[in-house]
C-alpha cells in the first residue's frame, strides 16, 4: 500500500502506525493514556516497531513539528532509523537533540535517550549531528533491554572510538562500563590500546577501580570454559588496569610529599591525597 509521496508500507505496520499517530496527537492535548498503551505494545512485541519515519512523517507529521519532547524521547528508540531515508532522520535527529536538552534525568528517560543514541551513533551521517552533551546521558548509565536497538549495537567498534574521541574520561568509563563485554565487532587491540592511554596516571584512579569491578561482575557472571578466549580478554584487561594502579602508586611513593593542618586557600584541597590535605610534588596544587 503506498501513501503519500510515494512510501510504501508494510500493510502489516500500517495499523500500528495509524493508532500511533493519532496517539500521538492525543498526547498533545494531555491525554497520556492511548500514547503510552501503544509504546508499550511496542515494547512487549519488540519486533513490531512503529512503522516508519517516512511513514510517519506523512500520516503524523506533528511527530516531528508539533509533538512534545516527551513523544519525541518516548518514540524515538522504537524507529527503524537504520531502514529510512536519511533526509527524514536528519530531520528528526536535530528535533531528538532538542527535546533531549529539556528532558528530566530520570531512569525511564536516561534509558530511551541512551537507547536511540547509541542507534544514531552507528550511521556515519548522523552522528555528527549529536552534540557533546548529549553524550554525558551515557553517565547515566541505565539498563537497557536485551531486546532494545541501542543494546545490538553499543559494543560496534565505530561507536567506541567516537566516544573514546571526545577524551572525556567520565563518559569513557560509563559507555566501557555499560558495554562490557564487548561487542564481537570491536577490537580487543584498540579495547587495550584505550585502556593503557586512557586510564593511566594517579588522576585516573576511581575510573580504574570501576573498570575493574565492572570486570570482577563480568568473569563472575559465568561458569567459564577453560581457555574461553573472552574471559581471557578480560583478565588482560584487567591485569593492565591493575599495572597501571601499580605505577601510579609508584609514583606517588617516589614524590616528595609536604602535609598541610589546613589547606592555604580554603576554596580548594588536593583531590589526590593520602591524609585530607596532602599534595603530592611536582603535581602542581590547585
Amino acid at each position: 500500500m503506498a501513501l503519500g509521496d510515494g512510501y510504501r508500507v508494510d500493510p502489516k505496520s500500517e495499523p500500528i502506525g495509524t493508532l500511533f499517530s493519532y496517539a500521538v496527537r492525543q498526547e498533545r492535548r494531555g491525554e497520556t493514556d492511548l500514547f503510552d498503551l501503544v509504546l508499550h505494545f511496542v515494547k512487549v512485541n519488540f519486533r513490531i516497531h512503529l512503522s516508519s519515519v517516512s511513514f510517519l512523517y506523512t500520516i503524523g507529521p506533528e511527530l516531528f513539528t508539533q509533538a512534545s519532547p516527551r513523544t519525541i524521547i518516548l518514540a524515538t528508540p522504537h524507529l527503524d532509523l537504520e531502514r529510512e531515508s536519511l533526509s527524514l532522520v536528519q530531520d528528526l535527529v536535530p528535533k531528538w537533540v532538542a527535546a533531549v536538552s529539556v528532558a528530566p534525568h530520570t531512569e525511564d528517560v536516561s534509558r530511551d535517550v541512551v537507547d536511540a543514541l547509541l542507534q544514531i551513533a552507528t550511521n556515519p551521517d548522523l552522528r555528527p549531528l549529536i552534540p557533546a552533551d548529549v553524550w554525558l546521558w551515557l553517565n547515566e548509565r541505565p539498563s537497557l533491554p536485551s531486546e532494545s536497538r541501542g543494546r545490538l549495537v553499543w559494543g560496534r567498534r565505530d561507536i567506541f572510538l567516537a566516544v573514546r574521541g571526545l577524551k572525556n574520561i567520565e563518559v569513557l568509563t560509563s559507555y566501557l562500563t555499560l558495554v562490557w563485554p564487548m561487542d564481537s565487532d570491536g577490537d580487543f587491540t584498540e579495547t587495550q590500546m584505550s585502556v593503557r592511554e586512557d586510564f593511566n596516571g594517579i588522576g585516573a584512579g576511581r575510573h580504574r577501580a570501576e573498570l575493574i569491578q565492572r570486570m570482577d561482575e563480568f568473569l563472575g557472571e559465568s561458569d567459564w570454559e577453560p581457555g574461553d578466549y573472552r574471559r581471557d580478554q578480560h583478565e588482560e584487561v584487567k591485569r593492565i588496569l591493575r599495572e597501571l594502579d601499580q605505577e601510579a602508586t609508584e609514583i606517588l611513593n617516589r614524590a616528595p610529599q609536604f602535609y598541610l593542618s589546613q589547606p592555604a586557600d580554603p576554596s580548594w584541597t588536593c583531590t589526590e591525597s593520602r591524609s585530607t590535605f596532602m599534595c603530592a610534588l611536582p603535581l602542581p596544587c590547585p
